[in-house]
């Protein structure tokens, strides 16, 4: 077999580089990191599962919990977060040797490690430049890849009736679900492969009984979410994340505003043809009254979900960088998932991978199905996201090593040894130059993405130093509240005065505007504009709201919110 040795030592290699890379990183952190982290926040500080003020039922539980944990025992919240996508991304070479030894042999097991180890979507940490790349890999992809690529690898070996290792698969799987909820398809379709298997080979009741110990493991650890979600959603779900889409604008519904368009297509519009303004609304307006986000994704009012809702995932905005819109790119929907893909896998790994696909074993391609359907299946039912596509990657990497293998082993005698050690490593070198090029670009933290960061860092502590530790901050980006340490709402899409007078409803003590993201000022000072907002009534009617100066930087402008005459 495949030295344990070897393995660790990919396990290594894969974490040195995704904690050199980390640290390139720099102050950068995306919209969604920034959401978890402030999750993990709350539940340390004792105030529950709660984003934005209020309780929380779109992003799923588990990335938040263990980074709480870890940043209770002394580590910073920030580090938490990087050092466990780092071990997570280390860790996943174990389980992808052992499928890769299942479907190709002793030979595809190392192959398929190193792949996995130094493949550029499953360890792009580092900022790109605005609209080079997709930013794949943060917030909960990559624990959410090692528990369900473990899961169906404990699964292998629970089909044997072993009682340990079905506990193990599906005590895998319930987490999985925990960390995004394509585990619970994962889950599913796990749960439907193992019973297809046994009744196939007309297994006893000691296998069945295995079975049900794994079905029933997973679901006692998914149960207290299933609980919490039942309790603020009032109704039994899998999640908070998929809603009916309204629009914020006035109330009206999307499909007045957008026509028959759902949810999945106001999302595609947005990441694959720059069509954000219908996005903006749906996520970030506020509802008809004024006083609340229209959206689910921001939480639930106690006793119900809010009164309207979107049928949003929280995408990325893909450059990070600005507020405006590119002109609208119409795609056809097999293009769109082709460039899915391809953000994924690179093409040449796929026609490797495509033909070990073919020469491996039938019984490795059944194991492998649950995480090509928890992929695959999303992108038809909704929209194509490349993080969504993230197990195209190590399924990649594990029929890649098949088909290196199966080279190598016909390889004439003499050749035999440099074909397994020359092929495999040259795939690699190929996988690693784009990390090791960005993660040059990016160590000097001078990036167009990471100096806006770092601006947003430099607000955060402005913030800081300013502002009590209970008062509440208003942002686009969350990483101004991270910084901060502060409570944090999110700002609304819609006119200024509607959102000062939001920010009143919500007791925020500062709203940050900032030249990077969408924003109601058209000509702003300074790169962030923070608004102290008026404790009485937003302005004089029809007067138009004048902003008198408190402090100003190079970098921002603060001033106090003022009616017309006001001294």
């Amino acid at each position: 077999m495949t030295g344990r040795r070897d393995l660790w030592y990919a396990a290594f290699g894969a974490l040195v580089l995704r904690l050199i890379l980390l640290l390139a990183r720099g102050d950068y952190i995306v919209y969604d990191e920034g959401y978890y982290l402030l999750l993990a926040r709350s539940l340390r500080a004792g105030a529950g599962f709660t984003l934005n003020g209020l309780p929380h039922v779109a992003l799923s539980p588990l990335q938040p919990v263990l980074v709480a944990l870890a940043s209770a025992a002394g580590a910073p919240d920030l580090w938490a977060s990087r050092i466990l996508a780092a071990l997570c991304g280390a860790l996943l070479v174990f389980p992808v040797a052992a499928l890769a030894r299942l479907a190709g042999g002793e030979r595809a097991a190392l192959p398929a490690a190193v792949l996995a180890a130094v493949s550029p979507a499953l360890m792009s940490f580092v900022p790109f430049f605005p609209g080079r790349s997709w930013n794949l890999y943060f917030g909960s992809e990559p624990l959410f890849l090692l528990l369900a690529f473990g899961a169906v690898a404990c699964a292998v070996r629970a089909e044997s009736g072993s009682w340990r290792w079905s506990l193990a698969a599906g005590a895998l799987a319930a987490l999985a679900y925990l960390t995004r909820l394509e585990g619970a398809v994962l889950a599913g379709v796990l749960l439907l492969v193992l019973a297809a298997r046994l009744a196939l080979r007309r297994e006893g009741a000691a296998a069945w009984g295995a079975l049900a110990l794994a079905a029933g493991a997973g679901m006692l650890v998914a149960a207290p979410y299933l609980v919490y979600l039942h309790r603020e959603l009032g109704r039994w779900a899998l999640s908070g994340r998929v809603q009916a889409a309204t629009a914020p604008s006035g109330g009206e519904s999307l499909s007045a505003v957008e026509g028959a368009r759902s949810g999945g297509q106001i999302l595609s519009g947005f990441v694959w043809q720059g069509e954000s303004d219908a996005f903006l609304r749906a996520l970030n307006g506020l509802d008809a009254s004024g006083t609340r986000m229209a959206s689910q994704y921001w939480g639930v009012r106690r006793g119900g979900a809010t009164a309207a809702a979107a049928h949003l995932t929280g995408a990325q905005r893909p450059a990070d960088s600005a507020g405006t819109a590119s002109a609208p790119m119409h795609k056809s929907a097999l293009r769109v998932w082709w460039e899915g893909v391809a953000a994924v896998v690179p093409w040449w790994l796929l026609a490797i991978a495509l033909v070990g696909l073919a020469l491996g074993s039938p019984q490795g391609l059944a194991w492998v199905s649950p995480l090509a359907v928890c992929a695959l299946l999303p992108s038809m039912l909704t929209y194509v996201e490349p993080r969504s596509l993230l197990p195209l990657a190590p399924l990649a990497a594990i029929y890649a090593g098949v088909a290196l293998a199966r080279l190598s082993a016909h390889a004439p005698t003499r050749m035999a040894r440099p074909v397994t050690v020359a092929l495999p490593g040259l795939a690699a070198l190929a996988l690693l130059w784009p990390a090791m090029r960005d993660g040059a670009q990016a160590w000097g933290q001078t990036t167009p993405l990471q100096q806006v960061a770092a601006a947003r860092r430099a607000v955060g502590e402005y913030v800081a130093q300013h502002l009590p530790a209970e008062a509440t901050v208003m942002s686009w980006h969350p990483a101004v509240a991270i910084w901060a340490g502060r409570s944090w709402r999110v700002l609304p899409y819609d006119s200024f005065e509607r959102i000062m007078a939001y920010a009143r409803t919500e007791g925020t003590a500062a709203v940050v505007f900032s030249r990077f993201e969408p924003s109601p000022i058209s000509k702003p000072p300074r790169a962030f504009t923070i608004v102290l907002p008026a404790g009485d009534t937003a302005t004089a009617s029809g007067g138009r709201v004048q902003l008198q100066p408190v402090d100003e930087t190079p970098l921002l402008f603060v001033g106090r919110m003022a009616a017309p005459g006001a001294p």
